[in-house]
């Protein structure tokens, strides 16, 4: 009985112990699941006070040691702290003055902080790092910065931004994928600088354009008018577009995809992995495009008739890859390979277009070198190289076509084609090497000089045996274009950095080899060959009257080297032409710029700016005498002048305004008709296909957790652009009917991003009040497009 009793109360006291292991466990986990519960995050960014840029690599440090972190690229940080508790945090940047922040954390909450550079100061003698210095050389010429919240607005491309900002004109053909031209005060195409990441397009624009580069990759977009900046090199004249790509984190995914009217696709991804130890970064990405783009279309040149645009199908793929080293001997050494394929259909507008297409295959590779000081303080050394393997051509072959009641009709030639005089079957190809060398020394705090070399080769290897055979005789031959543009500048600052100048005088060479066609029979093209050399100058400065006021001004006398297409022609449609002239330009900028950052970190910015050119020999594309032929030829003089004005900044903490007009005047200066004594009946009348009128407006709302919860962050957009009417004639006579109507269009968007931006989902709305638009020749754009983007960011 006792031995009973003795074993009921071990079995007792057995299941009294494991009862107070169960409950020592779940107070161990309740105390985990407490102190879980009790972690809030602070988040925020870190900026320049006077600059609003984003501090990268900023430290930010919690109190009592709870750990810290960096910002971001983009001046982000993002730390996880216990509370609720009041904790202190302390900023540091390296040149900048430290700040602390004492918090009392109940939640997750914002905390944005300001950062004022700073000068030591040694018994009376300031003391200024080169890197500081390198910031003073801020530049004086006219520009526009479009930050990375307005490529993720109502924007889906580049060019939804570019045609927003001040004295920029961008004019598209069609939907996704049609040929577009960029304008900046009225002087457009070849005469534009298309660079990315400061490194010169060139012969890469035939085979990807800007507006293929995502915006979710895009940092900014710096638009410089009148004078490119002389580290840019090449021989830019009305201006340039830079685009700046992101500089990533360690670990960084980002991926998006938008659906949107008329079958439009876009996904773009990109996914970077940096080695700590090594400092090698490795990348990854690719982006595919994709548009039926069969929106209807109202077509004035047939009496208004309305129909869908059943041939302008558009794909593109691009891929790439990119290897980066950091803590090698160079600052950076990057590896970059892309490869891209394109294929577009050719929409008819006078005729119902049913076969005829483009396609192209191109490869690029390029490398990249970077050191600051170079074997000497203060010396920095930049080099870039890059090859290109372009192979592309139009098909068309098609053996009928028909009009836009279905009626057939026979081919342009007995063997086919849809358009032109003659059919095709292009498979041509373009090699193209580019360098570039830019070193600069800062000798003080007053003074630097800068050498840039740039040169580019290219050749070209057409073959198209049914356009020879069509033609009877032929047509294809290669060519090749050496260009070398050589600039030395000397930067002056003065005034403790409130006077800047910037004096760049440049030399341009170059020669090319191709054959030319005689203009009044049709014979074996003979070669020619081509060798000149031209000079040019510009001079750009700047006083600040005070932190938030300054003056900017400007002169230029430049020189533009005719591209390839319009020296050596493409080998077979457009024939060379070895007596074009290089264009000149003499201009002039003046501009007033007000910019002041609030104490919460909101800017107010006013500029004002009035500019004069004088554009010599202009070129312009003309058809031949040959048939099926063309030409660019020597237009002659155009005087251009105009003023912009541009407001934009924080009403409230909630509440972001802007708007711009630009007036811009082009006006036919030539005396006589080129080549002859005849007076020039257009004289001093306006120059035809540009508009000289517009004016854009818009608004943002923003707002954190409006929906509740934390971690949120929801955007209201809207954006508006006036472009009064023009004439894509001369206007001879104010009743000729020849005009593109004044447009009136308006965009909306809604963008809510969560998880700390890690999701954010983009509902927008193009041309909201579904306005009939035209561009230049009266070329139907798209109507009302909805589209919806969804994007992941992990970093």
């Amino acid at each position: 009985m006792s031995g009973t009793v003795r074993l009921k109360h071990m079995e007792s006291r057995e299941t009294r112990t494991r009862l107070r292991y169960c409950l020592a466990i779940l107070a161990m986990l309740f105390c985990v699941l407490s102190v879980a519960a009790q972690e809030r995050v602070v988040y925020g960014k870190v900026t320049d006070r006077r600059t609003g840029e984003p501090l990268v690599g900023a430290t930010v440090t919690v109190s009592k040691g709870q750990g810290g972190t960096t910002a971001d690229a983009n001046g982000r940080y993002r730390l996880v702290v216990q509370g609720p508790q009041r904790v202190q945090l302390d900023y540091h940047y390296m040149g900048y003055r430290p700040e602390r922040r004492e918090l009392l954390v109940r939640d997750s909450l914002k905390c944005d902080v300001l950062m004022e550079s700073t000068a030591k100061e040694l018994h009376g003698i300031t003391v200024i790092a080169r890197s500081e210095i390198r910031k003073l050389r801020e530049s004086a010429m006219p520009v526009s910065v479009i930050g990375e919240h307005q490529l993720q607005g109502t924007a889906s491309n580049i060019n939804d931004v570019l045609a927003r900002t001040v004295g920029v004109t961008v004019r598209n053909t069609g939907g996704m994928g049609s040929a577009s031209r960029i304008s900046v005060r009225g002087l457009e195409g070849k005469r534009m600088g298309m660079y990315v990441d400061e490194a010169p397009m060139s012969q890469l624009s035939n085979f990807v354009a800007l507006n293929d580069i995502p915006t979710n990759m895009i940092e900014r977009i710096e638009v410089y008018k009148g004078i490119v900046p002389y580290k840019f090199g090449g021989s830019a004249l009305g201006g340039a577009v830079n685009v700046v790509t992101k500089e990533y984190p360690p670990v960084y995914l980002d991926a998006s995809y938008e659906v949107g009217s008329f079958n439009t696709h876009q996904l773009s991804t990109v996914l970077k992995r940096t080695d700590r130890k090594s400092g090698l970064q490795f990348g990854i990405g690719g982006v595919f495009s994709f548009a039926k783009n069969n929106y209807k279309m109202t077509l004035d040149n047939l009496d208004g008739r309305t129909v869908e645009r059943d041939h302008d199908r558009f794909s593109k793929l691009m891929g790439g890859m990119s290897l980066k080293a950091t803590k090698w001997w160079f600052d950076e050494m990057k590896w970059e390979l892309i490869g891209m394929r394109t294929r577009q259909e050719i929409q008819g507008i006078d005729l119902d277009v049913r076969e005829a297409y483009n396609h192209s295959v191109s490869y690029v590779t390029s490398l990249k070198l970077k050191r600051n000081n170079f074997f000497l303080d203060g010396l920095d050394f930049d080099f870039d190289a890059g090859y290109i393997i372009g192979i592309y051509g139009l098909s068309d072959k098609a053996m009928h076509r028909y009009d836009w009641d279905g009626t057939q009709l026979p081919p342009v030639s007995p063997f086919g084609g849809e358009q032109n005089n003659f059919p095709s079957d292009g498979n041509n190809r373009s090699n193209e090497l580019t360098s570039k060398l830019n070193i600069g020394y800062t000798i003080d705090m007053h003074h630097a000089v800068n050498l840039n070399i740039y040169a580019d080769r290219t050749s070209l290897h057409p073959k198209d045996d049914l356009m020879d055979k069509a033609l009877g005789f032929k047509a294809n031959f290669p060519s090749k274009m050496n260009t070398v543009t050589v600039g030395f500048s000397y930067d002056l600052t003065l005034f403790d950095g409130r006077f800047q100048n910037a004096f760049t005088l440049k030399d341009f060479f170059f020669s090319s080899h191709s054959r030319s066609i005689n203009t009044y029979s049709v014979s074996e093209p003979e070669p020619v060959d081509v060798s000149k050399t031209y000079i040019g100058f510009s001079d750009a400065m700047r006083y600040k009257f005070t932190n938030d006021l300054m003056l900017k001004a400007s002169f230029n006398s430049e020189v533009r080297i005719p591209t390839s297409e319009e020296l050596i022609g493409n080998g077979y449609s457009i024939l060379a032409s070895p007596a074009l002239k290089p264009e000149r330009t003499t201009g002039a900028n003046l501009g007033l710029l007000y910019r002041h950052v609030k104490d919460y970190g909101g800017l107010l910015e006013v500029e004002l700016n009035g500019f004069y050119n004088q554009l010599e020999d202009m070129i312009r594309f003309t058809p031949d005498m040959i048939p099926t032929m063309a030409r660019y030829r020597n237009f002659g003089s155009v005087r251009t002048k105009g003023v912009e004005l541009e407001m934009k900044g924080d009403v409230c903490r909630l509440l972001y305004l802007y708007a711009n007009g630009t007036y811009q005047d082009l006006r036919d200066v030539r005396k006589t008709v080129p080549g002859t004594e005849v007076e020039n009946p257009t004289r001093n009348m306006r120059i035809p296909n540009v508009p000289y009128l517009l004016a854009n407006f818009g608004a943002e709302l923003h707002k954190e957790n409006l929906f509740g919860g934390s971690g949120q962050n929801t955007r209201l957009l809207f954006d508006a652009s006036y472009v009064h009417q023009y004439f894509y004639d001369f206007e001879m006579s104010k009743y000729q009917e020849r005009k593109i109507p004044t447009a009136m269009t308006m965009d909306a968007a809604i963008e809510h991003s969560f998880g700390d931006d890690r999701w954010t989902l983009t509902l927008k709305v193009k041309n909201l009040a579904d306005r009939h638009v035209v561009s230049e020749f009266n070329r139907p754009l798209p109507g009302r497009y909805i589209g919806f983007k969804l994007r992941y960011l992990f970093k």
